[in-house]
């Protein structure tokens, strides 16, 4: 039995368990993609190597991993996927490092800053239950210093094979054609080129 306890901020409100390994390996690097994409891509090529879920808000969260062990404290929701594990470890990591993978050539996760972030465990297959402590309709709770999510890997001999088909906990996270990275100019590009073009 271990626990660990990571502390990440959760830019877009968006946080991610990874094998970083194997997710690294899937890696296309192209500068155009659609929500659309972007869904399969993290839900369904990365099944078993990703777990994304919304945070309640944008913040600095505290994150305890259990390792076979359970905790009885009450939990305001969960859930549950499966994750495999290759190199004894799994990573945390925020939107920028998803989006900045996906996007830039030569970038995978994790993230310099963020690849402290990690948890060691042994390789296999494992259960995984995200458990929330807080009611996040609370906009007066102060989490700071405190466990806010618990998250329990129980290993398991075969593959639980536990998928979802979207962002957990996300209510309006876009899944259409819509434009999401694309390398085409806009106006931030125009504006910026003027400011270089008047120097």
């Amino acid at each position: 039995m271990s626990t660990q306890k990571l502390k990440i901020i959760a830019d877009g409100s968006v946080i991610a368990i990874a094998n970083a390994k194997k997710y690294n390996e899937t890696l296309k690097n192209q500068t155009n993609w659609t929500w659309k994409q972007v869904n399969e891509f993290l839900l369904d090529t990365n099944k078993d190597n990703l777990i994304v879920f919304q945070t309640a808000w944008e913040d600095e969260w505290v994150f305890k991993f259990l390792i076979n062990e359970k905790t009885d404290k009450p939990s305001f929701r969960q859930f549950e996927q499966s994750i495999e594990v290759t190199d004894e470890r799994l990573y945390l990591a925020n939107w920028t490092d998803l989006t900045s993978s996906l996007q830039f050539e030569n970038t995978i996760i994790p993230d310099k800053t963020n690849e402290n972030l990690q948890i060691k465990i042994n390789n296999g297959f494992y259960k995984v239950i995200v458990k929330q402590l807080f009611d996040q309709d609370n906009y007066d709770y102060d989490g700071e210093d405190k466990v806010n999510y618990i998250v329990e890997l129980m290993y398991e001999p075969d593959n639980p094979d536990i998928r979802t088909e979207k962002i957990i906990w996300s209510e309006n996270f876009p899944n259409d054609n819509a434009n999401f990275l694309n390398n085409k100019p806009n106006e931030f590009d125009d504006f910026l080129n003027q400011l270089l073009k008047d120097k």
